[in-house]
């Protein structure tokens, strides 16, 4: 994973908005959007795992602690270009909602667990029954109908 890749993404999250990271909200904000802009923008800047909440990148977490630590975060969050047009993205993708962490953790999440742009229906179910069991404050229909809209996301934005 290239600090290039590290650094575009952190810039890109920039451009969502203020973050207090003394906040557990806003920790999960920028987990579920750093992996969507990873994954709409189709690179690998942080490594995921399965975490109680989704996705979850210690790395960038600690990323994100250091940056706060050293000022080093970079001033505006302006964006343009390929940068600007990989946020508008994703802002579509989940309605505009990048200030919703339950919104943002349910797409986050799907994404995830679906991989492909395509999947076979016993993939789609297995999805269905490990999101009702670990995340069953969402609701089976709400998690298929937002792995339909990922899927259909993903044959739009080849």
């Amino acid at each position: 994973m290239s600090q290039q890749g590290r650094l575009r993404t952190l810039g890109i999250l920039e451009s969502f908005g203020p973050v207090n990271l003394d906040r557990f909200n806003d920790r999960l904000r920028m987990q579920t959007l750093a992996l969507l802009i990873q994954g709409v923008g189709r690179y690998h800047a942080f490594a995921y795992y399965w975490h109680i909440r989704g996705p979850y990148s210690p790395e960038l977490t600690r990323m994100l602690y250091s940056r706060r630590e050293s000022d080093d975060a970079p001033g505006g969050g302006s964006l343009a270009g390929p940068d600007r047009a990989l946020a508008d993205k994703v802002r579509s993708l989940v309605h505009g909602r990048v200030d919703d962490p339950l919104e943002l953790e349910l797409y986050a999440s799907v994404w995830y667990l679906a991989p492909k742009r395509d999947l076979p229906e016993a993939d789609r179910k297995s999805i269905l029954d490990t999101m009702e069991c670990a995340k069953p404050h969402f609701e089976r229909e709400r998690v298929a109908a937002t792995l339909s809209e990922i899927e259909a996301f993903r044959r739009d934005n080849r």
